[in-house]
């Protein structure tokens, strides 16, 4: 399971971001309190992260403090 991200902001939407990590790009949806509180494209982040498997999906939701993932 992914627990923590660290890298880059490669992308950014009102839902989610993409983080590179080493030349991988992870899609990761956040919470708009926590895109409010990112830097720009670019900007060194870490990100703790949930991670949600279904059947048919593998989602990650991340988020800046443990406090946030805990009450997810």
């Amino acid at each position: 399971m992914i627990a923590l991200l660290t890298g880059a902001i490669a992308h950014k939407s009102p839902d989610f971001i993409i983080l590179d990590v080493n030349g991988v790009g992870y899609r990761a949806r956040v919470p708009a309190s926590t895109l409010d509180r990112l830097g720009d494209i670019g900007t060194q982040i870490d990100l703790h992260i949930h991670t949600h498997v279904r059947e048919d999906d593998i989602s990650l939701y991340g988020f800046l403090t443990t406090d946030e993932l805990d009450l997810f």
